[in-house]
């Protein structure tokens, strides 16, 4: 009665975004990163983004394909940067961000690689006692980086080489769309379903060992070979690695549910 999704994850983020990033030298040669947004920057479902959602400096190295996963993880030899959970009123504001020249030097290989900015869509879902859909941010773990990544989308890139002393700026006024989801970890748990109870004409399914960092759902049907039509109620994994998935029991009262992630 589960089913875990592994592919890539269903929520993307879309951004109308007037990005400027710049890159210059500072004193004793630190690097200073300035992005912003001039939005409305907005996430799949059309809705702007929420105040203090999230945005993502990452350094990524010559060569490697740069993605953020939906456990907050970026891909081998990327690097999350900084992690800004600065939205408001639908953009990010400026935001400048000093590296120091010795981090560079060592850690980012003497500025052989592109720092890009990523609009992060980091929504977890919750129900109240009424049953009414809850909505908020899944905000940073005490590392700094995010909790949880539905889905991003790049916003701006500039490549530059630490000690050079030039400014780089890249200032783009375009409407983007991110095609590809956040990607599943390999370490992704297997729900488990552990009891099912029937409620005032719903559903409720109980499932343990839940990713935190993802959206269950169910789908529904009649046999065990047509489990197709999904709930649409979705509903984050808590930190205890619990969810409790609810969906209509149909007009016989009986039926066949399926779990999967979004």
């Amino acid at each position: 009665m589960r089913e875990r999704k592994i592919s890539m994850k269903k929520g993307i983020v879309s951004v109308v975004a007037a990005v400027a990033a710049v890159v210059v030298f500072g004193a004793q040669n630190d690097l200073l990163i300035s992005f912003s947004t001039k939005g409305p920057d907005t996430y799949a479902d059309g809705t702007t983004v929420l105040d203090n959602e999230c945005y993502a400096l990452v350094w990524t190295p010559n060569g490697v394909e740069g993605t953020i996963a939906a456990d907050g993880s970026a891909s081998e030899g990327a690097e999350i940067v900084l992690v800004a959970p600065v939205a408001r009123s639908g953009h990010c504001p400026n935001v400048v961000y000093r590296v120091d020249a010795g981090r560079v030097e060592t850690e980012f290989g003497q500025g052989t690689g592109s720092w890009s900015v990523y609009l992060l869509d980091t929504r977890k879902y919750s129900y109240d006692k009424e049953g009414n859909q809850v909505v908020s941010l899944a905000g940073l773990k005490s590392d700094g980086n995010v909790k949880l990544v539905n889905a991003s989308n790049k916003v701006g890139e500039a490549s530059v080489r630490a000690g050079v002393g030039a400014n780089t700026s890249l200032a783009a006024a375009v409407a983007t769309s991110a095609e590809t989801a956040a990607a599943l970890p390999e370490d992704v748990p297997e729900p488990k379903v552990v009891g099912i109870e029937i409620k005032g004409g719903n559903v409720f399914v109980s499932v343990e060992n839940a990713a935190p960092y993802l959206a269950y759902d169910l789908t529904t049907g009649d046999t065990p070979d047509k489990v197709t039509e999904k709930a649409n109620r979705p509903a984050t994994g808590g930190d205890d690695g619990k969810v409790i998935l609810v969906a209509p029991v149909n007009s016989t009262g009986s039926g066949f549910f399926k779990v999967i992630s979004r």
